[in-house]
């Protein structure tokens, strides 16, 4: 990950250049030399390349070549009078891809109004841009569609004279375009003459056109013409009166014309086929050419729910399912628009809101022009069909007896899981599982008994694992587990310890109580198998071993990886017993006033000294204990100790400090962690502006919107607030303001290289100076030398803890150093 530019690389770039690192803009900046210095975050995320190869004449690698003069050109003409910019170009994008930016300059001046370069942010305007392209090629579109559409379309004037019109208008009349010109409604031409719906002679006045002007509404109807020739078209008028901007004087109608003579025809046919359709035993559907529902049958009621009323009118996606994606409907279309036929099965939803599948077939139906004028839809409810064709698959692919996956399910899912794990570099354990002593209980209360249990087995089984692991009964008594995405072997152990677990507890099978165990072999991906054959062969050696081990166990098939699990069920074990048996303690780290040397607080750290593996170090048991849940119990101890101790320290005479403790994120994501600080506190006597809670910046952003009510709620107590380790995580200015925090704790591996790293310089400095300006105390850990502590001073850092001061020490150790008050800045090394 590429990081930020010292910020004295560019001679104005100031601290806050920080706060661009993350702006939705591209924003680049450069020098007097008009070469560049800087590129935030979302520069090189959206070019995909590190800020050194960006650097110099960064922001114009990747122009597109035909762009890249004018740029170039533009940028150094305003940098030579020193004037605002704004250019636009493509840039490639980091997976090849080119996108349009609006690139917009400013020069920028010192304090003296002195020049020092230009900042430049750019925006991506692709999407707008194919916007405007899509409407200019829709409004060309529309040009085409009204020269080249079916319907005729005429626009006349108040008096009836023709404006404009389009081929298809002088096709139904049988005009040429000279004669469609000179055509005047209000006179008799003699070009065609009108029928009524009943096939008389129709007025001049009585036609949708002159109506539309004379009443000033739309006018839509059938109407006949007879032309010049002798033929005869039925054509359907919809007449829609204009109108200046006024909105009283008619300014003319326009006139669209569609030719309905087949129509007429079809429907002649469509009426000796009512019968039909009526009384199909399967579902019909008649649309027209607009997918609007015109007719349904009986059948379609009785499969829908719906009654004709309410699908008359509506379109078919009156049933859609929502089970089907746009390119399922995209397919459909495009083979009945290209063969006018489509047949497949499709899920449909009742009106009550149940699903159901359908066989479904669509014909279109199209007129002696060619055009599609109707749509039939026929289709039967398939759910029974449906039904058993899914029974007889589930039990070609599960155990019929417990409906688990069965071999060849196994065998399948299993080679998928391989595959994935090679793809993604991941772990993947085969456990096999055999039950012991199963064939005396078969033998002696029968098979009915023992398919019970079996049973039984499998739904604890099923109990024990994800959803995106798989169960399976080979048969017998074996059942065999594939875990995927694992990380250690651990994560394997812990499966078998809790299957194991849940066998304890007896079977309740009618009046007799059932006990019985598991026999596990565990086989890892890739380290004891690359393929199905191998690792089943693996687990099923491994769980022979653990029968030879004494049966109720379970074994890796790699020995060395026994050990490890079995080292570390022993570590589990001593930890579950450590607080029972007072092997806990807690030092104290001091934390110092950099200015006066007086100490100011106490941080609280735990330590273990195990009565059998003696001293373990936090880095090893603390994981185990919050992956175990045990944390919870020892993180509430460590809060009453700490209260209790920094209360016997003011009951001592000392002058109050307070004990910062540090809360694991299982402790505070409990219902209760409001009420065990408040019980710490209260069993002590101890007030809480005295306690100190330590929280880590990614346990704060991922909380979910309850962690402002939980630190509001804690805040309540008096307690104070401090994120611990930042700089490590998210590092928000957004959640600092949000959350009422007392103070940052600069992490220890900053500090560590600040005097030999500048990197680490620039962000100490950068969060000592973020704390200031949001009024915050900063803290920084791991100060080990005096340089470190010079550093942290003079750059304003408000106080200090480590070695240079004190190490951790018990609590009879620190109540002397609380004796002097002050420390002095010497190192002093653990013992």
């Amino acid at each position: 990950m590429a990081e930020s530019p010292n910020p004295e690389s560019c001679d104005s770039l100031d601290f806050s250049t920080a706060l661009f690192e993350r702006f939705p803009t591209l924003i680049w900046r450069s020098g007097t030399d008009a070469k560049c210095c800087y590129f935030n975050r979302t520069w090189l995320d959206f070019t995909g390349r590190k800020l050194e190869d960006q650097l110099g004449d960064g922001w114009t690698i990747g122009i597109h070549p035909e762009d890249f003069d004018r740029c170039i050109g533009t940028y150094l003409e305003h940098f030579a009078v020193q004037t605002p910019f704004e250019m636009e170009y493509r840039l490639r994008r980091h997976d090849g891809a080119y996108r349009w930016i609006i690139n917009t300059g400013r020069p920028v001046f010192d304090g003296n109004g002195d020049f020092t370069g230009y900042i430049a942010s750019g925006l991506d305007i692709t999407d707008r841009r194919n916007t405007e392209a899509e409407l200019r090629e829709r409004e060309q579109s529309m040009r085409t569609l009204l020269a080249s559409m079916g319907e005729g379309v005429i626009l006349r004037d108040a008096q009836g004279r023709v404006l404009l019109h389009n081929a298809s208008a002088e096709e139904i009349f049988g005009l040429s375009r000279a004669e469609m010109n000179a055509w005047e409604l209000n006179q008799d031409s003699g070009l065609v003459r009108y029928l009524n719906e009943d096939g008389g002679p129709a007025e001049i006045a009585q036609i949708p056109s002159m109506r539309a002007l004379a009443s000033g509404q739309a006018q839509a109807g059938p109407l006949g013409v007879e032309r010049r020739d002798g033929s005869l078209r039925w054509v359907w008028v919809n007449s829609v009166p204009l109108y200046e901007d006024d909105g009283d004087t008619p300014r003319g109608v326009i006139t669209t014309i569609a030719d309905i003579t087949a129509r007429r025809e079809s429907e002649e046919q469509l009426r000796l086929a009512w019968t039909v359709f009526r009384n199909s035993v399967e579902a019909i559907i008649v649309t027209d050419a607009n997918q609007r529902i015109l007719s349904v049958n009986k059948a379609f009621s009785e499969v829908t729910g719906y009654s004709a009323e309410e699908a008359i009118g509506q379109t078919p996606r009156l049933l859609k399912s929502g089970h089907h994606d746009p390119a399922f409907y995209e397919a459909m279309w495009a083979e009945i628009e290209e063969h006018g036929f489509w047949q497949g099965e499709i899920n449909d939803r009742r009106k009550n809101g149940t699903l159901y599948p359908s066989a479904l077939s669509i014909s279109a139906v199209r007129d002696n022009a060619g055009r599609i004028s109707h749509y039939v839809a026929v289709f039967s409810d398939i759910t029974e069909r449906k039904a058993s064709e899914a029974r007889i698959a589930f039990l070609a692919q599960h155990d019929p007896l417990t409906g688990l996956p069965n071999r060849t399910l196994l065998h399948d899912r299993l080679e998928q899981a391989l595959a994935n794990a090679v793809r993604r570099r991941k772990r993947i354990a085969l456990l096999f599982l055999d039950l012991d002593r199963f064939k005396t209980i078969n033998d002696s209360l029968g098979h009915m008994m023992g398919d019970q249990l079996l049973q039984g087995v499998a739904l604890r089984l099923s109990s024990c694992v994800r959803e995106t692991d798989t169960v399976s009964r080979q048969g017998g008594d074996e059942f065999l587990i594939v875990l995927t995405d694992v990380d250690v072997p651990a994560d394997a152990a812990r499966v078998a310890e809790k299957i194991l677990d849940r066998l304890r507890d007896p079977f309740q099978i009618d009046t007799q109580q059932l006990g019985t165990s598991f026999s596990i072999g565990i086989a890892l991906y890739p380290e004891d198998g690359s393929n199905v054959e191998s690792l089943m062969k693996n687990a099923d050696t491994a769980m022979y071993h653990a029968k030879e081990s004494g049966r109720n166990t379970y074994r890796f098939f790699d020995e060395v990886m026994n050990v490890n699990a079995l080292e570390r069920l022993h570590l589990e074990n001593a930890l579950r017993r450590a607080l029972e048996h007072d092997e806990f303690q807690l030092y104290y780290q001091p934390q110092v006033d950099l200015a006066t040397g007086r100490i100011i607080g106490m941080e609280a750290l735990l330590r273990w000294f195990s009565g059998t593996l003696g001293g373990v170090p936090p880095a090893r048991f603390i994981p185990l204990a919050e992956e175990c849940g045990l944390i919870v119990p020892i993180g509430r101890w460590v809060l009453q100790e700490a209260c209790r101790q920094a209360r016997r320290w003011q009951d001592a005479g000392f002058q109050p400090v307070p004990v910062a403790v540090n809360l694991s994120a299982l402790q505070f994501r409990r219902e209760d962690i409001i009420a065990t600080v408040r019980d710490a506190l209260d069993d002590a006597g101890l007030d809480g502006q005295w306690l100190e809670l330590e929280l880590t910046e990614s346990l704060l952003m991922q909380s979910g919107n309850a962690v402002e009510d939980i630190l509001a709620r804690l805040k309540k107590l008096g307690v104070r607030l401090s994120i611990d380790d930042f700089g490590t995580g998210y590092s928000s200015l957004a959640y600092l303001k949000r959350f009422p925090v007392d103070r940052l704790k600069i992490d220890q591996s900053f500090v560590r290289d600040l005097n030999e790293d500048p990197d680490d310089a620039v962000l100490v400095r950068t969060i000592i100076q973020l704390g200031r300006n949001l009024r915050l105390e900063v803290i920084a850990e791991g100060t080990e030398t005096p340089e470190q502590m010079e550093f942290l001073r003079l750059e304003g850092c408000t106080a200090a803890q480590g070695y240079l001061f004190s190490p951790p020490l018990p609590a009879d150790a620190v109540t002397g150093l609380l004796h002097i008050g002050t420390l002095p800045a010497a190192p002093i090394m653990p013992e």
